[in-house]
This record gives structure tokens, sequence and C-alpha cells, in this order.
């Protein structure tokens, strides 16, 4: 009960009460109220230092995260001090329909937390290791792309799109979301899946990165492209990616090749973003179209196409979406 309603005469009548009221019903009128003011989901400077935070996880006994009204909330530590964490820390992302459309599985304090700290149990990845002669079979997948009819069809209209006949936009970086990673080894359930079958329907166990190597050989030619395509006097085309779930041994090999890894929580890659960006998402557990709508105008956006409120994107792989 919240109180007790009088008559005009002051007179004690029946007590409100509290039925269908909650914190919850309060938390996402306040947040569709700020939204529909004009606040920011999303803003550069909160994911540099989630960024900055995360990269200190052993050490720091708090995190900071600010709410979308700007005030911050303080959440605790639990690897402060653990020498070999078995846990590593990422950012967790709450897009707009979860503040205002159903009660989240967070504390109140954080209903209006756009992001939030989350951990990842690095146990099994450390016991199974990185996949043998990555870089090889990644340079096979790069070369059967490269030879496609769909990369000949998307060179060409890239190209045109960019206006590669002497009208180029501008475009300083490419910035790739999600691509995946490329030592990825598969669940159990799947071994015991794909062992059941006759042996001639068995799949090798790295095709489970074959959507990865394919995305990462569409991000290099899409810098080659952009690079041919360049205003005279432009200075160099930055090729950028981010993704949380990238193993060490992905990250080196990424570099090799022509990468600049960045954002390794999850969050700093989307300060990147600007005008004269190209973006490209695929696997990316992030609202990246609602991120970039606040935050830049890029050039163009290759992305999974959603239709209705589920932002997230779940495609295996890009190749459907480059289609002419």
């Amino acid at each position: 009960m919240s109180g007790s309603a009088q008559d005009d005469r002051g007179q004690l009548l029946e007590p409100l009460l509290d039925y269908g009221c909650s914190h919850w019903k309060t938390s996402s009128q306040r947040a569709a109220d700020l939204y529909d003011s004009g606040v920011k989901l999303w803003r550069k400077g909160d994911f540099v230092g989630i960024e900055q935070q995360l990269a200190q996880s052993c050490t720091a006994e708090k995190f900071t995260v600010c709410r979308i009204d700007s005030s911050i909330v303080h959440i605790k530590n639990p690897m402060f001090g653990v020498q070999k964490p078995i846990w590593k820390p990422y950012i967790k992302f709450h897009e707009y329909w979860r503040l205002v459309r159903s009660t989240p599985n967070v504390p109140p304090e954080a209903y209006h937390c756009t992001y939030l700290v989350d951990w990842t149990n690095q146990t099994v990845r450390n016991y199974e290791g990185p996949i043998e002669n990555v870089r090889s079979l990644f340079e096979t997948s790069q070369q059967r792309w490269d030879a496609s009819a769909t990369c000949e069809a998307f060179t060409s209209q890239f190209r045109k799109f960019l206006g590669g006949d002497g009208n180029a936009k501008k475009v300083t970086k490419i910035v790739c979301f999600g691509l995946g990673d490329m030592n990825f080894k598969p669940p159990d359930w799947w071994r015991i899946e794909n062992d059941s079958k006759p042996e001639s329907e068995r799949e090798p166990e790295t095709s489970v990165v074959e959507g990865a190597f394919i995305h990462h050989a569409i991000a290099l030619t899409m810098a080659d492209i952009t690079r041919s395509c360049a205003r005279t006097g432009d200075t160099g085309i930055r090729l950028l990616t981010q993704d949380p779930d990238y193993s060490d041994e992905t990250k080196n090999m990424l570099r090799k090749i022509g990468f600049e890894v960045v954002g390794e929580y999850g969050a700093g890659g989307f300060a990147e973003l600007d005008d004269e960006s190209v973006v490209i998402s695929a696997f990316a557990a992030a609202p990246v179209k609602q991120i970039i709508a606040d935050l830049a105008r890029p050039v163009a956006i290759i992305c999974a196409e959603r239709t209705n409120a589920e932002v997230f994107n779940k495609l295996k792989c890009l190749i459907p979406l480059l289609l002419p």
C-alpha cells in the first residue's frame, strides 16, 4: 500500500493499492521518456571507459557503468586479486527493447544500463588449444572466396557504390564486428552428432569456422576495393576488427594479415565509428545498428537485416547478404 485516499472533507476512504505498480513499470516508462526526449543510449566515452576498466580486471575491485541518464552504478569484480582467472570479462549489451518491453534479468539498479559486464569461462578453450595450421586453412578459404562468382559480383557492386569511376566516397576505415573466432572448436554435442552420421556425411571439425574464414576474407576484399577507389592524397585505409570471442592465436594471425584488433572486451570498436567508416557485422552479439544510429552515419553498413524488434545478428554467414 502506498497511501490512503481522502474525500473533500478530509475523511479517510479506502486505502490505495499498489497492485500493478512496480519498479520495472516506472523504470521502463522513464527509459522511454528519456529516449523520446533525445537522450542517446550509446556514448563513445562509455565504450572507451569500460574497455579500459576491463583491461584491469585482475586489479580493479569494481567496475563503473553509466546508465542512460548519465548516473553511474558500481559492479563488484569477482576476479579481483585472482592471479590466474579462468573467467574473462566481456560487455553484454541491453538494447532499447530490453529497457522498455520486458523485465530484464538484472538487479533493478541496472534497469537503465545499456551495457553490463558479464563473464565467459575459458577452461575448455584453454584445454583444447588452437586449431592446427589455421593460417593455411584460412588462405584456402580465402582463395575459394576470391575465385567465386559471389566475390566477383560483390566486388563490382561495392566498387560501383564507392564511386570507383573517379568520384569516390571518402572512406578512412573499415570497422568489422563479430566476424567470428577462427580457432573455435565445436562443442561435444556437435561432435557426438557428427560422429553418429554415416562416414560419407561427416564434416571436418574445421567446418564450424568456415563462416569466420569467409567473413574475414570478405573484409580483406572490401579493404582492397576501398583502397583502390581512394581519392588521390587520401591516407591509408584502416581495417579494424572487434570480436570478444577472438582467441589470442586468432588475434595474432589477424594482425599479420592486415587487421587492427580493437575492443578486446566487445565495446571499444564502437568508439571507432565515424562518418567515414564502412561497417561489416556478422556474428556480433550487439545491437549494431542501434549503436551506429547514436554514434555516426557510416558510408555503408553490411549486416544482418531484421524486420522486428530482435536486433541481434544471428546469421551463420554473410554471403547471402552480399548477392547483388
